[in-house]
C-alpha cells in the first residue's frame, strides 16, 4: 500500500505542503495551480487543493469519508510526483506556463471584446 505521507489526512496533507511552501518563500508549488487547472481543463478560479479534489476519484463530500480522504491523499502525491518530474525540466516552468496561458485563451470568459472607438457628432 502507498504510504500515506508524513501526517496522513489530506487536510494535514495540504497544511504540511502549504507550510513548505511559506518556507520556501511560496516557490515550492509555483506553478503548480496553473499546471492543476490545465489537467482539469476548468477551475482558473480554484485554489490548488480543491483541484486536487476534482481530480481525486469518487464523489465531492464534505467532510471526507475515510475512503476519499485516502484517495485524495493518493491523488495529490500522484499529481505532486508529475508536476515536479516536468517542473524540473529545464523548460518546465516556462512550459507549465504557455500551457496555461494557451488554455486560458481558449476559454470564452478570457475574450475581451473590441473596445469601440468614441464616435464624434
Amino acid at each position: 500500500m502507498i504510504a500515506l505521507g508524513v501526517l496522513g489526512a489530506f487536510s494535514s496533507m495540504i497544511a504540511f505542503l502549504l507550510g513548505l511552501d511559506a518556507g520556501s518563500s511560496w516557490s515550492m508549488l509555483t506553478g503548480f495551480e496553473e499546471w492543476l487547472v490545465v489537467r482539469l481543463g476548468q477551475g482558473h478560479d480554484l485554489a490548488w487543493p480543491l483541484l486536487v479534489r476534482h481530480l481525486a476519484p469518487g464523489d465531492w463530500t464534505h467532510p471526507l469519508t475515510k475512503q476519499a480522504d485516502a484517495a485524495a491523499v493518493i491523488m495529490l502525491h500522484r499529481l505532486l510526483r508529475d508536476f515536479f518530474t516536468l517542473r524540473e525540466q529545464p523548460d518546465g516552468l516556462t512550459r507549465i506556463f504557455l500551457d496555461y496561458q494557451s488554455w486560458k485563451v481558449t476559454q470564452d470568459w478570457y475574450q475581451l471584446e473590441a473596445a469601440n472607438p468614441a464616435q464624434s457628432s
